[in-house]
């Protein structure tokens, strides 16, 4: 795929007349056609849910050869609408003193700064009704990750991961409180090159310490939270946490990590026609995050081969040098992941890590048979969106 090709006008008004065109009178009417019979299908799927995939596969490759700009927000603007305070903004201070060792070694080469960032808050509110106040005695919080493959979405209450945070206060109890941090997006050739790896875990680690140096939340009392690259991004921020001596924070890990199929092979190292990148291609709607400008924007400056020998970009990858011991002192751990999934076999590389790391019992591991990636993300993604929620609700009772 040639990637926003059609990112200029009219190119891209002309562009989108005809996606939306052969959408609506070819590709939808031959997939009723084609997927009519029960057995025709690549799942047990009804033929609702197939059209909405491949409709939602066909929205994906749109926006990368268009622009996907519409995926994402920023801030500022929200800010300027005077609609902050009704969803819950908030902004959060660059924390430089908490980059170090191989982390900072990647945000020097990739120019990487820490900066200000922007957060979204959740749930309860305090009594002047505003968002952010200070943890409660003994306050839990949830730290989420939006996804979007670190080159598209938000932490805005509007967007995907917005519905995950707002399903999720209803089944994690004793949790009345989600964060999302902003984090930098990536972007490369043709487009300006900005945000490359490390600065998303740059922001993470400034949301990490104001929840906890600025609102005094405990760090055991923190549930950190990631969907698809955010659940990439929640691994890279737990084992940053849990693996070095910090400033301020000292070795202060989360009290447990929920990570719904989490993003863990940019290389795309397992391969082969058995490989789940292959069987269940047509199963999924991430096709287009894997052909190629998602990880060169996210390597920046680094090389190539990074995307699948850095354990932080690609913790899933089949072509780490010596994965053991990468994961050792992660906290409880719960991996929801889809059985129709592009990304499923990277996922059940990490589960095998952080147990062989950490122990049988560490990883407490859903696969919800015939889902596709993130089914908590859709509402029309029954029963294994109920399924989902309901798994985490269980595994956290675990936790007490």
């Amino acid at each position: 795929m040639v990637f926003f090709r059609f990112r200029h006008q009219p190119l891209k008004a002309m562009y989108y007349v005809y996606a939306g065109l052969s959408l609506l009178f070819v590709q939808i009417p031959y997939w009723v056609v084609r997927y009519a019979l029960p057995s025709t299908r690549p799942q047990p799927w009804s033929l609702g849910r197939i059209v909405i995939v491949k409709c939602l596969r066909a929205l994906v490759t749109t926006m990368f050869r268009t622009s996907v700009a519409l995926m994402n927000l920023d801030p500022l603007d929200v800010e300027k609408s005077g609609k902050g305070e009704e969803v819950g903004l908030v902004w959060v201070d660059a924390a430089p003193e908490l980059v170090t060792g191989e982390i900072e070694e990647a945000a020097y080469l990739n120019g990487i700064e820490a900066e200000r960032r922007a957060g979204y808050w959740f749930g309860k509110r305090g009594p002047n009704g505003k968002a952010g106040q200070p943890a409660g005695p003994d306050e839990r919080v949830i730290y989420s990750f939006h996804g979007g493959g670190f080159v598209m979405g938000s932490a805005h209450p509007s967007f995907a991961t917005g519905y995950i945070c707002s399903e999720m206060l209803k089944y994690a109890k004793g949790y009345e409180r989600i964060f999302q941090i902003e984090f930098r997006l990536s972007s490369s050739d043709p487009l300006p090159a900005y945000g490359a790896f490390p600065a998303a875990l740059v922001d993470g680690l400034a949301g990490y310490k104001y929840l906890v140096h600025t609102l005094g939340f405990k760090p055991s009392n923190i549930l950190v939270m990631g969907e698809s690259a955010g659940g990439g991004l929640a691994l890279q921020l737990t084992r940053y946490l849990s693996q070095n001596n910090l400033p301020g924070l000292g070795c202060a890990p989360p009290g447990a990590q929920l990570l719904l199929s989490p993003t863990s092979d940019w290389g795309r190292t397992h391969t082969g026609p058995d490989s789940s990148f292959e069987r269940n291609r047509d199963n999924d709607m991430v096709h287009a995050f894997f052909d190629g400008f998602p990880a060169k924007s996210l390597l920046g400056n680094l090389p190539s081969e990074a995307a699948w020998t850095n354990s932080w970009i690609s913790p899933g990858s089949l072509r780490l040098a010596n994965p053991e011991g990468l994961f050792k002192g992660l906290p409880p751990t719960c991996i929801i992941v889809g059985g129709a999934e592009m990304t499923l076999d990277p996922v059940k590389a990490v589960r095998d890590r952080i147990v062989a790391d950490n122990g049988d019992g560490s990883v407490h591991y859903v696969e919800l048979p015939h889902a596709c990636h993130v089914p908590m993300t859709h509402a029309w993604h029954d029963p294994e969106r109920t399924q989902g929620y309901e798994a985490t609700a269980k595994w956290l009772t675990t936790l007490d």
